[in-house]
């Protein structure tokens, strides 16, 4: 059975593991991201180090990234959090530096592929997917591949426009991600908030905070209903740490249901997922995409 070397290239961090292509990790690392492209390719080729050495022959080197990434050329583009990892190919990069062959995908079309090759959506054909964080990013399925788009901004749904109450203008990841349930409360209290603290005090009574999070819903629900209606896919997944909730999809499909009852047309009801795989996502995404790429998996 092949094994492949993945490597989830993050803000903070680069994650490892080993990979055989039925989708099992083993031997999880995890280093502190490095201040320069040698560090990085350091770390790397310790990893590999370390793999070899316990007798496993490696098939090739599967990466997620953050980033605009080029999956045909191997460059990642634009700007990201780690700005020594663009301008050059990492496909050239990691066949002269670590002697396999590499490909290279973006790190929320990794965790698309997660769920499409391993996770909820195996059965799935076209599928949105949805990452809620301090943004909204996300994915594109069509027909069990990425769709990409023209300049590489398939997916990202935090661009769309929504027009607010007061009559301005935001886009989604202002309107329906975490950060902006944060930003809601310090406006309104002039205190210090996070996501963790705004939901436990919802939970003990605090009408603002249950306004704040209600508000977050409906505008999250109101995204939903475009991409189901300009995308129309068999599901809308869900990744980031606030899908983790229980009711995190009922409550979407509540603000869903509301704001179809105020509509005078017929209108999709959606079927939505939260993500099966979490920290390992992006690990096991990269897995499906060099084998997808390389023509071992449909």
């Amino acid at each position: 059975m092949d094994t492949y070397l993945c490597f989830d290239i993050g803000g903070s961090s680069l994650k490892c593991a080993a990979a055989d292509e039925e989708g099992r990790l083993f031997h999880t690392r995890s280093y502190p991201m490095s201040a320069d492209i040698e560090g990085l390719l350091a770390y790397m080729k310790a990893y590999k180090k370390d793999i070899t050495m316990q007798g496993v022959t490696l098939s090739g080197v599967a990466i997620s990234s953050c980033g605009a990434v080029n999956c045909d050329s191997g460059v990642i583009g634009g700007s990201s959090a780690v700005p020594f990892i663009h301008g050059f190919s990492w496909k050239e990069r990691i066949q002269r530096e670590l002697g396999l062959c590499c490909e290279i995908e973006n790190d929320a079309n990794c965790a698309a592929l997660s769920e499409l090759f391993y996770g909820k959506a195996k059965n799935i054909q076209d599928m949105a997917f949805l990452v809620i964080g301090t943004g909204v990013g996300g994915a594109i399925v069509r027909n069990r591949n990425i769709c990409h788009g023209a300049h590489r901004y398939g997916g990202e749904f935090g661009m769309m426009l929504v027009k607010q109450p007061d009559g301005s203008v935001q886009n989604f990841s202002l309107c329906a991600s975490t950060s902006s349930m944060v930003r809601k409360m310090e406006a309104l209290t002039a205190e210090e908030w996070n996501g963790v603290r705004i939901f436990e005090e919802a939970q003990q009574g605090n009408e603002l905070c249950s306004k704040v999070i209600q508000t977050f819903y409906e505008e999250l629900a109101f995204g939903v209903f475009n991409v189901q209606h300009m995308l129309d896919p068999e599901m809308i997944l869900f990744g980031g740490a606030i899908s983790a909730r229980r009711d995190f999809t009922q409550r979407i499909m509540e603000a869903y249901e509301k704001l179809q009852k105020g509509l005078d047309f017929a209108t999709l009801t959606p079927r939505l997922e939260c993500c099966t795989y979490r920290q390992d996502a992006n690990l096991l995404g990269a897995l499906a995409h060099y084998r997808q790429r390389r023509g071992l998996a449909e």
